[in-house]
């Protein structure tokens, strides 16, 4: 019989003790502001920072640890102001809305936030950054390690030399959540402007922020790093679609036709523009679902199923305590390399023929996951 050592049996159990809880549940979030008023050289700003958390799959421990939420503002690299915010509305929204839905059954729910702290700043001559960092985003299928990495939320005020007024824009629509497979989208993701700035629009980079062992961390400052997506996916073509995903820069219009079902992250960037001069960008981050609607399945991940281990390089192993009834495997193009019907509650998958890369499971048709091939 194997002997271990008195050292590394307390680490394997000091290991198990201290390891973080997951803490994925994100669904979403953005930034707005506007300027209440001025006094005694302090602009008063309030801010409204609105969050999504997934309440179906969701880790219901960091959905809690969410409120109150920690609000940063930097004057380049040094923090003026710092708030700790409880939220001052909700709303658990159980119907995504949208084409997925008419008399169709689709499991989905997020819990809408919303956090108001206020901020009294003097002018600024290089202006502000607003920043709100949390861990960790749920199962999504165009990131890297969507489990283990946060968000960076920001918006910018901007220096007193290009305009000592601001309010920022506010985007005029929610996302529908969950869009059917193989049909054209069109959702309008427009802003509006208190002072009449003009506006555009573009798919943009989302930032890291906050990981697995620090997953509520105080807000740091800039540059952040962008998230980082599975090639061939990336922040400008961030769903897999036979159509791409595009949005029209003066309307606003988001376009495209999904052909891959799974949970995509999305950041749509507005832009304000003043005399010319860009003074502020508004930084929308949003899932979609891509669900088969027409069968009313649901796409969310089923916390019950687990595959392992991952990264694999010979086998895969896929559990359901529910039962397995098929398993299909399908590469970055979309193309079926591996489809089997079972009735069983534990698969194994031989992989070893598959080339190195992204893969994605489906499981039972409905179940989405990622694995990458070593």
């Amino acid at each position: 019989m194997k002997k271990y050592s008195i050292a590394a049996i307390v680490f394997l159990v000091s290991s198990l003790l201290f390891y973080p809880a997951k803490a994925e549940h994100i669904a979403g979030q953005d930034f707005t502001y506007v300027l209440v008023d001025s006094s005694a050289g302090l602009y008063h700003y309030q801010v409204t920072l609105t969050t999504y958390a997934d309440c179906l799959n969701g880790s219901p421990e960091a959905i809690a640890q969410d409120n109150p939420a920690y609000v940063a503002v930097y004057n380049g690299t040094t923090q003026v102001a710092f708030d700790s915010v409880n939220y001052s509305s909700a709303d658990t929204i159980s119907s995504p809305g949208g084409p997925c839905i008419g008399g169709l059954t689709v499991a989905f729910c997020s819990l809408k936030r919303t956090f108001v702290p206020d901020f009294y700043l003097p002018l600024s001559a290089t202006g502000y950054v607003i920043v709100y960092q949390r861990c960790c985003w749920n199962n999504l299928l165009n990131i890297a390690d969507p489990q283990d990495v946060g968000t960076t939320a920001t918006c910018s005020i901007p220096p007193s030399g290009t305009t000592t007024h601001n309010n920022a824009a506010v985007f005029t629509n929610y996302p529908a959540f969950v869009i059917p497979i193989d049909s054209s989208l069109a959702f309008d993701c427009s802003a509006t402007d208190a002072d009449g700035d003009s506006l555009s629009y573009a798919l943009c980079t989302p930032y890291t922020g906050a990981n697995g062992f620090n997953s509520k961390p105080y807000p740091g400052p800039p540059p952040f790093s962008p998230l980082t997506f599975f090639t061939p996916m990336s922040s400008s073509d961030p769903i897999m679609c036979s159509a791409p995903l595009a949005i029209n820069p003066v309307s606003g219009l988001l376009t495209g036709t999904p052909n891959h079902l799974g949970t995509y992250l999305i950041t749509v960037c507005c832009n304000e523009w003043r005399a010319g001069v860009l003074i502020n960008t508004v930084q929308r981050e949003f899932e979609y679902i891509v669900s088969d609607c027409t069968l009313g399945i649901s796409t969310p991940s089923a916390s019950s199923v687990t595959m392992y281990p991952n990264p694999a390089s010979t086998e895969l192993t896929i559990s359901a305590p529910d039962g397995i009834s098929s398993v299909t495997i399908s590469n970055l193009l979309g193309q079926t390399i591996y489809s089997n019907q079972y009735n069983t509650r534990d698969v194994q998958v031989n992989i070893a023929y598959l080339p190195s890369g992204l893969y994605f499971v489906k499981i039972n048709d409905a179940v989405v996951r990622k694995f990458v091939k070593e």
